[in-house]
């Protein structure tokens, strides 16, 4: 996986917004069905247990997309961006949206979009945060994040934590992220997918279950 370009970084920025965007506003009925079919299959089930289940099935199947897809035919943007980067992204924003929706958030009630960067940035978005001036965000959660942003401090977010994404994507080299898959000679986009599925999604439950 190459590094991005720091002159393209603009543009992966912008697709990402305009998919953020895109997704939370059009994927509701999708999810709306998805999480009440399995509420169905699973009388009784806890917010925090579904969570955790779409989770693992998630993670195992964007897993197993990214060992089929490998790194050709996904490439959507005028630029040269790793296939898996774009693949891995779409993943992590809907799952973060479908957990949103569990723990009763919504487009209506929240801002989507700054919850969605803050939690694909993981660690980092305590890191930026703090350079905006904003203290107590050791563990980011809504709660803490409805009470500390302002709609000012959002646009700052809005302009800084996409960076942060691009650059901790494009930094992953296949090698590197080779090491961490458990499974000799396992594929290399099984490995990226199911991982960065996993981190996202666990990320989303302590992000809206607190």
């Amino acid at each position: 996986m190459g590094k991005i370009e720091e002159k393209d970084k603009n543009v992966v920025v912008k697709w990402l917004d305009d998919y953020i965007e895109k997704t939370a506003t059009n994927s509701y009925p999708n999810i709306l069905m998805y999480t009440d079919k399995l509420r169905t299959q699973n009388p009784n089930i806890s917010d925090l247990s579904l969570a955790k289940k779409i989770v693992s099935r998630k993670s195992f199947k964007n897993g197993l997309v990214g060992a089929a897809t490998g790194v050709g035919g996904l490439i959507t943007l005028p630029i040269t961006v790793p296939a898996d980067l774009i693949l891995t992204w779409k993943m992590q924003v809907y799952l973060a949206l479908v957990i949103a929706h569990i723990f009763g958030h919504s487009k209506e009630t929240t801002d989507l979009k700054t919850d969605i960067y803050l939690i694909l940035a993981g660690n980092s978005a305590s890191e930026t945060l703090k350079r905006l001036g904003i203290e107590g965000t050791k563990a980011i959660t809504k709660k803490a994040i409805q009470k500390n942003i302002t709609k000012e401090m959002m646009m700052k977010i809005w302009k800084i934590i996409p960076q942060k994404i691009i650059t901790k994507g494009g930094q992953k080299s296949m090698t590197s992220f080779m090491k961490m898959v458990p499974l000799v000679g396992a594929p290399i986009g099984f490995g990226f997918n199911y991982f960065a599925t996993k981190s996202v999604g666990k990320l989303a439950i302590k992000y809206y279950s607190h």
